[in-house]
């Protein structure tokens, strides 16, 4: 997946949880569902970006090869 469309997705789950909030307030179950997935999908984008951002500074930053 490139980092961009993670950076996107990351943004359509924080949009999620705040659209979940104000625009499911009849139905709890439905509501605290929607939030949840959200929720666990802004987690993993989270974690790619981070361990994205982690491998490309490990690789620019190695020692020269002997």
């Amino acid at each position: 997946m490139p980092l961009w469309l993670a950076v996107v997705l990351l943004a359509s789950a924080v949009i999620g949880i705040v659209l979940c909030r104000k625009y499911l307030r009849r139905s709890k179950t439905v509501r605290i569902l929607g939030i949840i997935i959200c929720a666990l999908l802004a987690l993993v984008c989270i974690l790619y970006i981070g361990l994205t951002l982690l491998f490309v500074d490990a690789v620019q930053n190695r020692p020269p090869a002997l």
